[in-house]
């Protein structure tokens, strides 16, 4: 993602609104997903070039896109044959194993990683890399779909820290989306982020921050509401959240010492997909009380018919 100077660009809105020419991948963790992100879940998906879901992911997958509302009820009498994973792979811990047996009956690849000195999500990382290079694949970018939340907040840093390793892993840029969040890892050096306009004018989801894990960063900025001008972001110091952008600009210039990660709020484009019709969330899991996963996806199963 060079741009025409020394600067890395990045396409912001690619990244949730990818063009038609831009392949991609995406990658379905096993987070929960609010059900107003159907639909914008499921649009990414139909449209990807290579499709991954990580162990208990593919149960989302199954129940959710796949089989989810916004198939089931779409308004055309044929609607869009919802595609198949191209991969599977974790442990194999949290996926139901009926679900294993179908995709693989179904000649989706599946690779099991056992290792548990990785989380499946870096894990996953590294298997895409594989497939694509293996099969000479066009991949430019890697969305993640990362859910909603975590009631562990060792997931979420463990998500973090898999974006530290990415570089090694794959050679194109991984970006997690989480509800109405774009996250990803700065690394060393000057950035150059291009923000759609209708992003940076509504005033009040045009969010953004810079995060400082792992080491404090020297960082100067330009085109946001509080700037940064060579000063030190860290953890007992200073970091910039809740920050936001310029309303002259169109794009934010970062210069840093050491890798940050960028952080911004989408909102207002998931509005626009009219994804907040229902604030219902499924969770994959046994986040709720005396709620079972199996329980869950039969339920929305036992819906769908």
């Amino acid at each position: 993602m060079n741009g025409s100077d020394d600067r890395v660009l990045w396409k912001a809105e690619n990244f949730y609104r990818p063009p038609p020419q831009l392949p991609f991948a995406v990658i379905v963790l096993n987070e929960s997903i609010d059900a107003s992100d159907f639909p914008f879940v499921y649009h990414l998906w139909q449209k990807a070039h290579v499709r991954m879901c990580v162990d208990g992911g593919t149960n989302l997958y199954h129940y959710l896109i796949r089989n989810g509302p916004q198939v089931t009820n779409a308004t055309s009498s044929d609607p869009p044959k919802c595609r198949l994973p191209d991969l599977i792979a974790g442990d194999f811990d949290s996926i139901e194993p009926e679900l294993l047996k179908l995709y693989q009956n179904e000649n989706v690849t599946v690779i099991h990683t056992p290792d548990q000195d990785e989380t499946d999500f870096t894990k996953a990382v590294r298997e895409l890399g594989k497939y694509v290079l293996e099969r000479n694949l066009m991949v430019d970018q890697v969305l993640v779909i990362a859910g909603v939340h975590s009631e562990r907040f060792d997931h979420i840093m463990a998500n973090l820290a898999t974006l530290f390793k990415v570089d090694k892993l794959i050679p194109v840029p991984v970006i997690m989306l989480c509800k109405g969040s774009l996250i990803w890892l700065l690394n060393s050096g000057d950035h150059r982020i291009e923000v759609a306009k209708d992003v940076i004018l509504n005033s009040k989801r045009a969010w953004c921050g810079l995060i400082p894990l792992g080491h404090p960063a020297i960082v100067t900025t330009s085109g946001l509401k509080w700037n940064l001008d060579n000063q030190e972001l860290s953890f007992g110091s200073l970091i910039s959240t809740s920050n936001t952008y310029d309303p002259k600009c169109s794009s934010v210039s970062i210069s840093t010492s050491h890798p940050l990660i960028w952080t911004m709020g989408i909102e207002a484009y998931m509005e626009l997909l009219g994804s907040n019709s229902s604030k219902e969330t499924y969770v994959n899991g046994d986040a709720e009380p005396g709620v079972d996963n199996v329980q869950v996806c039969q339920n929305l199963e036992n819906e769908r018919r």
